[in-house]
């Protein structure tokens, strides 16, 4: 999938995140589900149990259940946001009263940690502020339950067996979710960091290509131009290429026609010299191209290309259109300027056409 393709449809961007850093339907719907699941047992298990107040807990968690199916509906309607604080701040208000009664015993600031780790896992990173009230929220209750309610100070007994057993499973139940949310978050950093490396390698091939023909601009090939003037001993033979009479057929057929020459031409220079050359379009109808080992023939290459071309004109549409390609090829020698090298093909270029076009004409070698 395409960049723009992400950005027309946001539910497919990678990470669980849209491309505004809305968690994925999938997750909050999931942890809708399990508000749900909890509170169901929350208030069924106040039932049996019966512990003193346990008729405000039962009604707390009976209360809970239409509120969390609520937030389950409106995140498989897509409201995502809505949901994840809904559910977010409705589990902190029923963990509240449970801290006061049944003290840090029930295992209940492991419950607390678990919604901080979920805030940072199911809210977008743009509501920082939203955020850092939720994360606020969660530190402020441990801290206060530790002072509010020390272990031993809870309604029931510690060694109630149903109150261990309660204990137990909120520490487990904690933990598991602080560790799902943690792994949610190192996933979609994960995923996040190899979108920014696909992303920067598609704008680095997007600066490196030339927009209407598709081969690489000036950009490579001046890098290429560099490694070999970094090094005196490297030989490399350059070859400027250019389109004969190309103002003639963009005044005949018009530029959009130009165009699509330039770009067939382009292609079958690629497609001839891609594999031994740097090959980019240097400018107007004008291609470069530039060995990338010493020991490369490159004027038997250009010859054949030209040759080539001449033989098999270019459709476009409905039109066929005569081309033909004058190449100037120069080498630069160890010890010899690669600049000195470009100039003479560039003069060998003008040779071939003042030769009468479509040929190749080689540079003389230049001493060092």
């Amino acid at each position: 999938m395409t960049f723009n393709e992400r950005l027309r449809h946001p539910s497919r961007f990678p990470a669980g995140r849209d491309r505004r850093g809305t968690p994925s339907p999938v997750v909050v719907v999931g942890l809708a589900a399990f508000c749900v699941v909890s509170s169901v047992f929350y208030a069924g298990f106040f039932l049996a149990w019966r512990p003193e107040h346990w008729e405000f807990f039962a009604v707390l968690g009976a209360l809970s259940i239409p509120v969390f199916i609520g937030a389950l509906v409106a995140a498989v309607r897509g409201h995502i946001v809505g949901a994840a604080v809904t559910f977010l701040a409705t589990t902190l208000v029923c963990l509240v009263p449970f801290a006061v009664a049944f003290s840090v015993s029930s295992g209940v600031q492991f419950l607390f940690l678990a919604v901080g780790f979920l805030t940072l896992a199911a809210l977008p990173d743009r509501l920082v502020v939203v955020r850092l009230v939720f994360c606020g929220a969660v530190i402020v209750a441990i801290i206060a339950s530790e002072i509010v309610a020390p272990p031993g100070s809870g309604v029931v007994a510690e060694d109630d067996q149903a109150f261990s057993a309660m204990a137990v499973g909120m520490r487990l139940g904690g933990t598991a979710l602080v560790l799902a949310a943690i792994s949610m978050i190192l996933l979609r950093t994960a995923k996040l960091e190899q979108q920014l490396v696909q992303l920067v390698a598609q704008g680095e091939r997007r600066a490196n290509t030339d927009e209407l023909t598709g081969i690489g601009n000036r950009r490579p090939a001046l890098r290429e131009l560099e490694a070999v003037a970094s090094d005196p001993a490297r030989h490399a033979a350059v070859a400027l290429i250019d389109i004969d009479l190309f103002k003639a057929t963009n005044d005949t057929w018009g530029h959009e026609i130009g165009d699509a020459v330039i770009s067939a031409v382009a292609a079958r220079i690629e497609e001839s010299l891609g594999r031994q050359c740097v090959v980019s379009r240097w400018g107007g109808d004008e291609f470069l191209a530039i060995t990338r080992h010493g020991d490369i023939e490159l004027e038997p290459l250009a010859q054949q290309l030209v040759r080539s071309v001449r033989q098999e004109p270019i459709d476009v549409g409905d039109t066929t259109i005569d081309v033909t390609l004058s190449v100037g090829i120069a080498h630069r020698y160890p010890g010899t300027a690669i600049s000195d090298a470009l100039a003479d093909a560039d003069d060998a270029l003008y040779r071939a056409k003042r030769g009468g076009r479509d040929r190749v004409s080689a540079a003389p070698m230049r001493s060092a």
